[in-house]
């Protein structure tokens, strides 16, 4: 065997026991089989795999193991107690994977440095390893960094529910939603290398998420350049919007922001948020100069009947898709 054959088999060898050990256990099941095992359809099993983001896998192909067994009966027991129906658990199905994805996409790269910094990554053996010690790790800080949010999202909820006669399905609730867009950054994004493109995201995400948690507001997603919050106080919506320019740029002053806020009814679902609110917010987003905050006339007229002490400039209507005459407010911290 040749050297390169040898190394070729290494690392063949190594990928085999990283997904055996991220499966706890051996792929022993076709498609087929795991649905019949499972007592579900080939077809409704095809259509759970494909929602959670996975590549279809050919059918005479050996690639399941008892922990897709193990998932599938979970999704039996929810649908059999009535818990969920179908639709609903192909949605939840949509949100966990594209969810996961993301964050085994980051994961990944983690770990690629991590053992990069360790020692050398030609060593097959050292690589998996390090997979079977931090993977752990990283499991235990997500299950708990998971149950936290539940309890404060809980405690939202239960808040909410109190006194009311919620049947359990998804209804509007007021909120302020707010876009933080980054100006120039496709231009600034080909004036630096790599490495400075990834410290300048992680500034932009970093400082984001730590000003909209300090203010009770929650990062509903982060769009490259662009973060998605909602806050249902609104004095601490401004809050957020003005330490967001504030703290965002670094010493350089890139980074620099724009920002559009707007008051209503939306839907949240799947912990992602609809209506007309979010669009006015993002089309406000749009417009808005550097370094301002535009807000729509519903949340002007809430600033105003809470007596905020902030400035507020009427600026002249803006005609965007789908809003003919959008009214827009710059607002401002009193110096």
């Amino acid at each position: 065997m040749s050297p390169r054959d040898d190394s070729a088999s290494r690392w063949g060898e190594a990928r085999r026991e990283v997904e055996e050990f991220l499966l706890d256990g051996e792929r022993f099941l076709r498609r087929g089989e795991v649905a019949e095992r499972a007592g579900v359809s080939p077809e409704q099993t095809a259509r759970l795999w494909s929602a959670l983001g996975f590549p279809r896998i050919p059918d005479d192909v050996t690639a399941f193991a008892q922990v897709d067994l193990d998932a599938l009966a979970l999704v039996q027991e929810l649908l059999g107690d009535g818990s969920l129906d179908e639709a609903e658990a192909l949605a939840i199905a949509r949100t966990l994977g594209q969810s996961m994805a993301r964050l085994a996409e980051w994961q990944a790269n983690l770990l690629r440095r991590t053992i990069a910094e360790r020692g050398p990554v030609d060593d097959p053996d050292a690589v998996v390893d390090s997979v079977r010690t931090l993977v752990p790790l990283l499991e235990k800080l997500q299950a708990y960094t998971w149950r936290r949010h539940l309890i404060v999202t809980a405690g939202r909820m239960l808040g909410s529910m109190a006194g009311d006669s919620d049947d359990g399905s998804d209804r509007t609730e007021a909120t302020t939603v707010g876009f933080a867009d980054v100006v120039g950054f496709t231009a600034l994004s080909r004036a630096v290398d790599a490495d400075e493109l990834r410290s300048l995201l992680e500034r932009f995400e970093g400082v984001s998420t730590d000003v909209v948690s300090q203010h009770g507001g929650r990062i509903v997603k982060t769009l490259g350049d662009e973060v998605l919050f909602v806050c249902s106080d609104v004095a601490a919506a401004l809050d957020i919007a003005f330490d967001l320019h504030a703290e965002v740029p670094d010493a350089d002053g890139r980074l620099a922001l724009r920002i559009g806020l707007a008051y209503g009814e939306v839907l949240p679902r799947y912990g992602d948020v609809y209506g007309p609110v979010v669009n006015i917010a993002s089309r406000l987003t749009s417009h808005a100069r550097p370094g301002t905050v535009l807000l729509d006339d519903e949340l002007t007229d809430a600033v105003r009947e809470r007596g905020l002490d902030v400035d507020l400039r009427t600026v002249p209507p803006l005609a965007v898709r789908g809003y003919k005459h959008l009214k827009p407010h710059v607002v401002r911290r009193r110096s």
